[in-house]
């Protein structure tokens, strides 16, 4: 297969699943296919590199906005939760800002494949991936924490975070924000255990973005 082929079939998996489909459906349906979507689209990605590398691409919009929004630098400590087959997040935040990166998963398969990639692509020694579950890793001592898309019990594990989390954490919440009235509705919903500083949008994952939150004061 051809790279221009592929290019084209994943720029045609993107509209459909991430513009067309994501669009039409209510925020708990959609996020239930875009978990599905992306597991299934990080185990096909790791045993192709050629594919990998296009779906890196896809992110590469979103993370830069989440490491602006959240002001990464090579100093902070960040905890990724959930961070799947292809640690995607994870490689983008260090290759962007060199900082201390921890990734953990709780799927043991996925740590496997996560770990085998990074030492393809000589990053084993520069990200730390950990076999661990979100609602039991300690996080007292980072400095940014990523809660990503994929993962289930998502409020379980904000509320853990804001049980644990030091002072000047920034927390970054991938989620789905198809519409004003879904913003409006996680506003208020986060806003129980966090202060909402900000929120961002895909272009290239629509209808996928983030939010940034602190502790409350």
């Amino acid at each position: 297969m051809s790279l221009n082929i592929t290019k084209k079939l994943l720029r045609f998996a993107q509209k459909l699943f991430f513009e067309e489909l994501g669009g039409k459906f209510d925020a708990k349906s959609s996020k239930r296919l875009m978990d599905f979507l992306y597991v299934i689209f990080e185990k096909i990605c790791i045993n192709f590199e050629f594919i990998s590398f296009y779906y890196f691409k896809l992110y590469e919009e979103l993370i830069e906005k989440e490491i602006k929004m959240s002001n990464i630098s090579k100093y902070d400590k960040v905890l990724v939760i959930g961070s799947g087959s292809l640690p995607t997040t994870s490689i983008l935040i260090y290759n962007k800002t060199k900082s201390n990166i921890t990734g953990v998963d709780i799927d043991p398969i996925a740590i496997k494949k996560s770990s085998l990639y990074l030492e393809k692509i000589s990053l084993k020694d520069k990200i730390n991936l950990v076999l661990a579950d979100g609602l039991t890793y300690p996080v007292n001592h980072y400095d940014v924490i990523f809660v990503l898309y994929g993962i289930g019990k998502n409020n379980e594990i904000l509320e853990y975070i804001k049980n644990n989390m030091k002072e000047s954490v920034r927390i970054i919440f991938r989620t789905s924000i198809p519409d004003e009235i879904e913003l409006k509705k996680d506003t208020n919903m986060l806003s129980k255990w966090f202060n909402v500083k900000d929120h961002i949008i895909s272009k290239t994952l629509f209808p996928v973005g983030s939010y940034l939150l602190l502790k409350k004061k």
